[in-house]
């Protein structure tokens, strides 16, 4: 397994003077490259020039001047990316003044942007980082009903714009007790899941009166009638009633999401809140992922015949809530097993570092390896339409890799060096600093 805490080091040997053709040219040589797209590379070399993998194969020449860091015992694999979690909007969970993950003043709240809130400088952005996690959808909490609009981030840049990979990702919906939670006590709606789905059929129902508003007045304006004015040259009555709709963010957010531009990601977890998501998906014609779906397994025959991603996790969640009953450790495993496409979340803030974690007590409960490393690289990248850009070792591909001393999700398997967007990153953090502190302390060898 990654772990937190770095041992080893990576030896980056300059080979002779750098001419300026290979100033940013990268070579790791003689690893066992794990492409996740082609297959395993025995003794092979990935080739980095200028942020993005050249050329990745067993017979890559290295061209003079490149910094060759050597692999041979090591292996290769893409950075890994965490399929939803809280990172850079929360810092400190019991200090509200640093929590900035959603508003709870209304459960309709599809405006709302991670984008907006991102803080490049947050130390769980560090140690996180230091176990081979390089990229993650930072989503919006989970308390309102429309939760609003997530963003795939990279775990390394000194602005919100260097960190940002894509964004909106998707639009998030949260069915089932969490919005109950928030607005039931204060006697506001939702208080069922009859209410709920009310609620969210409407909304989806005014975004479409939205979007058609907006149609007309684009049409008229490409049928470039000239508008009617008034003796004093004011705009008639005619001309201020086909004037400009006025634009609303809330409807923006929902027509997006209505015209497939983005995916719209569901949480739920009993099998009737994801049937009702299956209901919703169909009447509005939305891309519909699912994400916790602690009940998903059971539904898992129909998820695969209608190729709905399923995004998993914690994996290690316990049933101690009415609609995690039928939470089980293979739950991943059976979804695989019936064809349905998966990632794997943490759902957290401060402990999405534990991702390899969840990932090895899936692979410990029938989840092969090979599925196990897809459903943290490939499959959310596929997911939110970030593939041509991450998730496999492939020539193109913004260079996202991990230098591990060991086979990726095995207990003793550290990260010896990474890289992000074609950088070696400073895996060091608070945690390794402690270590170090300690160590020296006590005199541990």
């Amino acid at each position: 397994m990654l772990r937190n805490i770095v041992i080893a080091a990576a030896v980056i040997i300059a080979v002779g003077p750098a001419p300026s053709a290979a100033q940013n040219t990268i070579a790791i040589t003689g690893a066992k490259i794990l492409t996740v797209t082609h297959g395993v590379i025995e003794n092979g070399t990935v080739l980095v020039e200028d942020g993005k993998i050249a050329a990745v194969g067993a017979d890559v020449q290295v061209p003079a001047g490149a910094q060759v860091i050597d692999a041979r015992g090591k292996v290769v694999t893409p950075g890994l990316m965490d399929a939803g979690d809280a990172l850079g909007l929360v810092e400190i969970p019991a200090e509200q003044i640093t929590v900035d993950s959603t508003e709870y003043t209304d459960p309709l709240h599809p405006e709302l942007r991670v984008l907006d809130a991102l803080n490049p400088r947050s130390e769980n952005l560090k140690v996180t980082r230091a176990a081979g996690i390089t990229h993650a959808l930072s989503e919006p909490a989970t308390g309102n009903l429309i939760a609003g609009q997530s963003a795939v981030i990279q775990l390394d840049g000194e602005t919100v714009e260097q960190m940002v990979v894509k964004t909106p990702a998707a639009l998030h919906i949260n069915l089932g007790e969490a919005s109950k939670l928030v607005y039931g006590p204060k006697n506001k709606p939702p208080e069922t899941r009859m209410g709920q789905m009310a609620m969210l059929r409407q909304e989806f129902l005014k975004a479409q009166h939205y979007q058609a508003e907006h149609e007309v007045y684009a049409k008229r304006q490409s049928e470039k009638k000239p508008e009617r004015k008034n003796d004093d040259g004011a705009d008639s009555e005619e001309g201020r009633r086909f004037g400009p709709p006025g634009v609303d963010l809330k409807m923006e957010a929902l027509v997006a999401a209505l015209e497939g531009k983005i995916p719209v990601v569901i949480h739920a977890d009993r099998v009737s809140d994801l049937e009702m998501a299956l209901r919703l998906a169909d009447e509005f014609h939305l891309r519909l992922i699912l994400a916790d779906a602690a009940a998903a397994w059971r539904l898992a025959d129909q998820l695969a015949a209608r190729k709905i991603p399923v995004i998993v996790g914690p994996i290690l969640e316990e049933p101690e809530r009415m609609e995690s009953i039928d939470v089980r450790l293979d739950n991943a495993a059976r979804l695989y097993r019936a064809g349905v496409p998966i990632a794997i979340q943490t759902a957290t803030a401060n402990d999405v570092r534990n991702l390899p974690f969840e990932v090895e007590y899936a692979i410990g409960n029938g989840l092969p390896e090979s599925a196990a490393l897809e459903a943290v690289t490939i499959n959310p990248a596929r997911f939110f339409g970030v593939d041509d850009r991450l998730g496999s070792i492939d020539p193109g591909k913004e260079a996202n890799l991990l230098l591990l001393d060991g086979m990726p999700f095995h207990v003793k398997t550290h990260v010896v060096t990474e890289l992000i967007d074609g950088r070696v990153v400073d895996l060091s953090n608070h945690q390794t600093d402690l270590y170090k502190f300690y160590k020296a302390k006590y005199g541990i060898n």
